[in-house]
């Protein structure tokens, strides 16, 4: 007896590979499924012919998705072609898997079934609270790093007791040890688990109690795993405690957009299933119903170049014509502008119909020049995932510096910095403060300049020597600025935010983002003096606040804005993916850090975020000063991986743009990758070198600003360069600032 409304008609349902997908009767089946082939739609159809075809048991089927809002739409799906059949049917997260089987069994570790499980901010709210109880301060160096410590311990799937801690470790390693212990204890105490508890005390208890294990085995005939690229090792432990030698095994993923590697997913899982199942059946689907044709051919071209993978070619049968743009920018700004025009006129063309547009880049610091150039322009956006510019923590502590240079009156301000960096003022001392200060009608600002260091206070003696230093500092950068022109102001802000210890808060912590976003915002306030003479920082800070107090509306009909790394799983008509230069895109910290591994995630993520794009992809770039290079910005190396070329910039700065696919006429001066067609050069704009040519790795060098340092790698005119106090940094060969010395 088949199951569900009505026989259903595969075959005229599903493509050819997607039909094999969905009827095969392999044992492991592992389904790679390329961006937009329709992996959702084979799981869907694959569970509907399980039942209702194959009429094996609903509560016999195990269905694992990515996130509960994908396990919600294919429960959604099913219950549409078999009715309530799909209510018997378990789908949901690898966690959401656990929690329910842990109510059942955790009373064989000798837990209530009743435990409480804790998110993010309740783990961080212990580890504070254990912190206190060691005599430290919530807010400590050690408190973040023990954090760091228990999460990676466990994303290995370690206990503190598989943890043997040597007397000659670090002191704060056995400082971390300390609090994992600490903290493994207080959760036993009030029977608690955190997300990873689920998974690890699972994995016990299949482990430890064989009864349990067979029990589970014995209940389950299928199992099937959607994004099955991002699967962790402590994940696939899991699987394979839950399989016997009859279990099925169905899994679906695409090795080409593995993107998480950095949280613990390991590509080998997918790309090695043939060696630990040798008769698994690999299925691969390769038409794609989102994109372009034009879009596709980009996107083969990039991803060919990895190494690991499993081969395959994407193909549409989509007839409507898409295109694939490039640009070339002589600044962050003019990128920024081409952009937003190509928006504004895909706007007015598509006024009927409200077209998705999505602007993609590889890390958050790079959207203050599109945001600009949106507002600007009054075109409603939202930063999907992430937070706006001018709304994140360190660029609203820095313009509240900043802010009372020009208003001692700015409580809110003040109160915003008066413990940044830390001066160990907490919750009890500010309200004591700004109670005393509505007394006595003074501002805070005003309060603490008032104070000799003697004054009884409602502050500790401490506290308010740190307070008057911070005054003192404001003060004396007031009296700079005065004395500036306004448009040779940065370096003193920027050396001011050094001296009170701002820089060191994200330096510490090795958040890089965080300090970029700083930077970011000081070469945003040079290029606004520049442009504006006769304003100074004050007209700055006033058009931020306009620009910045937007009223919040739905997603709908607003430009998207969102790293790559959100974007994954979403598609959009129209896709930019700004910034695509090297160092940043691919991130030259991943492929320091990571090597060719590094370098292929990076080709990954950028077929992920050319795969979003249905109508049509623009990829573009800038040639902006490059810290990382300490140079002007090159394009990235994924322009040319992807069989992409670009217009040259020429002398006067104006811009190019290059359609990959149309008007090729229009731009037949530009050289050809053959070398065969004319090319009319550029003029060159004369910069000072070292007249340096014939550099080697070992060679000893020194810089200006970096130091003493010994090159790792040549690569054309591109230095690795290891420094001593900076760690490795590109440079250009002929930089003026580099020097030679001699052999390491």
């Amino acid at each position: 007896m088949k199951l569900g409304k009505k026989a259903m008609n595969y075959k005229k349902l599903l493509n050819q590979q997607q039909y094999q997908a969905v009827t095969s009767n392999a044992q492991y089946l592992r389904i790679i499924a390329g961006a937009g082939s329709g992996k959702t739609r084979v799981l869907t159809y694959r569970l509907a012919y399980l039942i209702g075809e194959k009429n094996i048991n609903p509560q016999s089927i195990v269905a694992i998705a990515f996130t509960n809002k994908v396990a919600n739409e294919m429960k959604e799906r099913v219950s549409r072609i078999l009715g309530g059949y799909a209510s018997l049917i378990s789908v949901s997260t690898f966690h959401s898997y656990c929690a329910r089987f842990l109510r059942q069994e955790i009373y064989h570790l000798g837990y209530p079934s009743t435990f409480t499980i804790l998110d993010e901010d309740d783990q961080n709210q212990i580890i504070k609270t254990i912190a206190v109880e060691f005599g430290l301060r919530k807010n400590d160096d050690i408190v973040k790093i023990a954090t760091q410590y228990i999460a990676t311990s466990k994303c290995q799937g370690k206990f503190p007791d598989d943890i043997l801690i040597k007397s000659d470790d670090d002191q704060t390693t056995k400082d971390c040890y300390r609090f994992f212990v600490a903290y493994e204890n207080y959760k036993n105490r009030t029977q608690s688990l955190d997300f990873d508890d689920l998974l690890l005390y699972s994995i016990k208890i299949l482990k430890e109690f064989p009864e349990v294990r067979e029990k589970r085995r014995k209940s389950i005939t299928n199992i099937l795993i959607d994004e099955f690229q991002d699967t962790n090792d402590v994940q696939y432990e899991l699987v394979k405690l839950l399989m016997n030698d009859d279990t099925n095994l169905y899994v679906v993923g695409d090795s080409d957009q593995t993107i998480y590697t950095w949280r613990g997913a390991n590509q080998n899982i997918i790309l090695d299933l043939v060696k630990v199942f040798p008769n698994v059946e690999t299925i691969i689907l390769n038409e794609n119903y989102r994109s372009s044709r034009q879009i596709l051919d980009v996107a083969n071209t990039l991803i060919k170049k990895n190494d690991k993978r499993v081969p395959k070619d994407l193909f549409t049968n989509n007839k409507e014509k898409g295109c694939v743009n490039t640009f070339l920018a002589f600044s962050k700004e003019l990128e920024a502008h081409y952009v937003i025009d190509n928006i504004k006129n895909i706007l007015k063309e598509h006024r009927d119909n409200n077209p998705t547009i999505a602007i993609l880049y590889r890390a958050a610091y790079l959207t203050l020049p599109f945001e600009k150039e949106l507002i600007s322009n009054n075109i409603p956006y939202a930063i999907y995932g992430g937070v706006k510019f001018f709304e994140r923590k360190e660029i609203k502590d820095v313009l509240a510096f900043f802010r009372l240079l020009f208003n001692e009156k700015d409580d809110i301000s003040f109160e915003r910095i008066i413990n940044v960096p830390r001066r160990g003022i907490g919750e009890q001392s500010l309200r004591a403060l700004r109670e005393h200060c509505h007394e006595i009608n003074q501002s805070i600002y005003e309060y603490i300049q008032s104070l000799d260091i003697d004054d009884v206070s409602v502050l500790k003696p401490r506290q308010t020597s740190l307070l008057k230093l911070l005054i003192k500092d404001l003060e004396k950068l007031k009296t700079k600025i005065k004395a500036l022109d306004s448009d040779n102001c940065i370096p003193i802000l920027e050396s001011f935010l050094k001296e009170i210890g701002y820089y060191e808060i994200y330096e510490k912590d090795d958040d890089s983002e965080r300090l970029e976003n700083v930077i970011t915002l000081l070469s945003d306030i040079r290029d606004f003096l520049k442009r504006n003479p006769g304003e100074g920082l004050n007209e700055y800070l006033q058009n931020v606040t306009l620009e910045s107090a937007q009223d919040e509306i739905d997603d709908q009909n607003k430009v998207l804005l969102m790293t790559v790394h959100v974007a994954k799983g979403l598609e959009f008509d129209y896709v930019f993916v700004v910034n695509m230069v090297e160092g940043v895109f691919p991130s030259e910290k991943t492929m320091l850090e990571h090597g060719h591994d590094g370098l292929e995630e990076e080709r990954r993520l950028c077929y992920v975020a050319f795969t979003r794009a249905k109508k049509a992809l623009y990829v573009t770039s800038n040639q902006s000063y490059s810290f990382v290079l300490d140079s002007r910005s090159i394009p990235s190396r994924f322009f040319s991986e992807g069989g992409l070329k670009l217009a040259k910039r020429s002398n006067d700065s104006s811009l190019f743009s290059f359609n990959r696919f149309q008007d090729k006429r229009a731009f037949s001066f530009l050289k050809d990758e053959s070398g065969d067609d004319e090319i009319e050069e550029p003029v060159k704009n004369i910069r000072p070198t070292n007249g340096i040519t014939d550099w080697k790795v070992g060679d000893i060098c020194s810089h200006l600003t970096f130091g003493r340092g010994v090159v790792l790698e040549v690569d054309d005119d591109v230095l690795t360069i290891n420094f001593d106090n900076v760690g490795r940094k590109l440079i250009r060969a002929d930089h003026i600032s580099l020097t030679k010395g001699g052999r390491a």
